[in-house]
């Protein structure tokens, strides 16, 4: 696993090996952290980023990237990935961004902080790349605490509101809720939302017989949504929007 080796505590450290300074290093926290061009908490200002691009999250001990159908794919030593455990040395491309992934001891990483150090600004119009730091703001929001209004038409016609107060929700014919076990279309465990330290929503199917739609075009990887999405799982379809509480 990757949190301990030899009873060792481990942590993810980014280093950015080609921002343009020395190495700029952050220490990556147990939340989601999303990569993108205009939306994320850490933006890369790079015409080959997505506006959303990826995502490195912790999951039962280990870190996962994911791409977020990226135009130009996120690269994992050399090979496009949409999902992949990350090792200790992996190399990951984001648009012209090179970035060493490292687990460290977490006693002898204490003094790298959680906020990037990287430059706000830098050598305007020129090729590189600039990471502006949108972490600390992300930090203070942490304490906020989010649900989620799903809102479901199924095939019957008929419509039902539920409201969640988890971070991680799975839809199928499994779920406890809702009457989505009398659609034969619609996997026992079918997709997944997410909820990120932001109140963003994330889907990402689960691997269904049938697939999951969002606005029409079946999915893969994970997707940022917006109240106004429609996602279809079977004949059901569904919206999403998350509130402060």
């Amino acid at each position: 696993m990757n949190e301990e080796k030899s009873g060792v505590k481990l942590r993810a450290i980014l280093h950015f090996l080609n921002s343009g300074y020395d190495l700029d290093v952050i220490k990556l926290r147990m939340a989601g952290t999303i990569f993108g061009r205009e939306s994320g908490d850490i933006i890369l200002k790079d015409n080959e980023v997505s506006s959303t691009h990826c995502q490195i999250q912790y999951i039962k001990k280990d870190y996962y990237i994911f791409d977020m159908n990226s135009s130009n794919g996120t690269i994992v030593n050399g090979a496009k990935v949409i999902k992949q455990k990350l090792e200790d040395g992996d190399r990951i491309l984001i648009g012209k961004t090179e970035i060493l992934f490292k687990l460290e001891d977490e006693k002898q990483v204490r003094h790298i902080s959680t906020i990037s150090s990287a430059m706000k600004e830098f050598n305007a119009g020129h090729d590189k790349t600039s990471i502006v730091d949108t972490l600390l703001e992300n930090e203070i929001k942490n304490n906020q605490k989010w649900e989620v209004l799903l809102s479901v038409t199924y095939s019957d016609g008929s419509q039902e509101d539920y409201r969640l107060q988890q971070n991680t929700i799975f839809i199928g014919r499994a779920t406890s809720f809702g009457k989505f076990e009398d659609d034969s279309d619609i996997s026992r465990r079918h997709l997944l939302i997410k909820l990120n330290d932001n109140g963003e929503v994330f889907i990402e199917d689960e691997g269904s017989t049938n697939g999951s739609y969002l606005n029409g075009k079946r999915i893969r990887g994970i997707h940022l949504v917006s109240p106004s999405d429609e996602i279809k799982l079977g004949s059901c379809r569904l919206r999403i929007q998350s509130f402060s509480r």
